[in-house]
């Protein structure tokens, strides 16, 4: 049975070491996705964990990808989650205003109540670092790890 540990931060580097500190611990980077708001703070993340390229969804490169940042920019359309590792294509390009990510999170075995609160902390530009275990790998101790850098409480505002 897999197993999801997830963890909420509130600065890229307390995620980059949380992320270093499970790797250090046997954890696979195929084993590790992150999602945000923010693609440059994913792109240095992903850079120094080595956890997979950061994915914008479909559409986001090349001119089209231009024009819905400006559009974003101004207001005019909803933001998008960025992602990566393996979880980046069910996350990658879901809306953040609405239930777009709290669905794709749903999607990939969070519950819903919970799904809608990580949701509401990546549009807050916090950093969701998910961790895929197999039924043999402590979850307590991944749980730790992310507690001795910073995680913020589900719960918190």
């Amino acid at each position: 049975m897999t197993i999801l540990v997830m963890g909420i931060f509130g600065h890229p580097g307390d995620a980059s070491l949380a992320i270093e500190a499970a790797k250090e611990q046997g954890i696979k980077p195929k084993q590790i996705s992150v999602v945000t708001k923010q693609k440059n703070t994913l792109n240095v993340i992903s850079h120094d964990t080595g956890i997979g390229r950061t994915e914008s969804g479909e559409g986001n490169e090349g001119l089209f990808g231009t024009a819905k940042a400006l559009g974003v920019g101004l207001e005019m359309l909803p933001d998008t989650a960025v992602a990566a590792g393996p979880a980046a294509r069910k996350l990658a390009g879901a809306e953040l205003d609405g239930d777009g990510l709290a669905v794709s999170l749903i999607s990939i075995g969070i519950p819903q109540e919970d799904a809608e609160v990580y949701a509401r902390h990546a549009a807050k530009e916090h950093i969701i670092v998910i961790v895929t275990l197999e039924e043999e790998q402590n979850q307590q101790a991944v749980s730790t790890l992310f507690e001795q850098h910073h995680a913020i409480p589900l719960g918190s505002p």
